[in-house]
């Protein structure tokens, strides 16, 4: 008899943790709702579901010197949100150690509907795109690997990670996943223009 008691006291508790644990990690999901007249985008949403939680890390990253290896460089130093997340009022745009791209920022809108990234069209998915200018000594400067030691120290980032993917684990796929859930929603449907 004690035996039965104890192992349904252990299934009980096996059961109510786990949905413990999933009601605990529950994200908050965003609809990414297609302009009246608009195509389907061509990002599959099913690898990385828009979340509040993975929106906001995405921004934070966004705007975050911390990503250049001298800390002065963010993506939103070159794609500048009163531009159209684009650089309009110099040639070249401006990157780490006072140097000038090779390039100017294009401007992030619409992404979800894109299938090539880069003026050259060099880089095909949109999760991986980041990687360049993180990467590119003139831009950002940086290593992959740095970026998420940077990262992996911060209690913030940390909370925000396991907030957006259920865990604190901080890596290459979580982090560019992040940054395409924020670049995603910079949709231009509705300006004055479009209107």
């Amino acid at each position: 008899m004690k035996k039965v008691i104890l192992l349904f006291i252990i299934t009980f508790i096996v059961l109510f943790g786990a949905s413990f644990m999933q009601s605990t990690n529950k994200t908050t999901p965003i609809k990414f709702v297609v302009p009246k007249g608009w195509p389907k985008p061509a990002y599959d949403f099913k690898n990385n579901p828009l979340t509040v939680e993975g929106f906001e890390l995405g921004k934070k990253l966004f705007y975050d010197e911390i990503l250049s290896i001298d800390s002065t460089v963010s993506c939103a130093s070159c794609h500048q949100q009163f531009a159209a997340f684009a650089t309009y009022d110099h040639n070249l745009s401006h990157g780490v150690k006072n140097s000038l791209t090779t390039r100017n920022s294009p401007s992030l809108q619409n992404l979800a509907w894109q299938k090539e990234f880069m003026w050259d069209g060099g880089v095909n998915h949109l999760d991986v795109q980041p990687i360049s200018p993180l990467t590119a000594p003139n831009e950002m400067g940086e290593s992959v690997e740095n970026v998420l030691k940077k990262l992996k120290r911060s209690k913030e980032y940390k909370q925000m990670y396991k907030a957006a993917f259920g865990d604190v684990a901080i890596t290459t796929e979580r982090t560019m996943k992040a940054l395409s859930q924020f670049m995603l929603m910079l949709i231009s449907s509705n300006s004055k223009y479009d209107r």
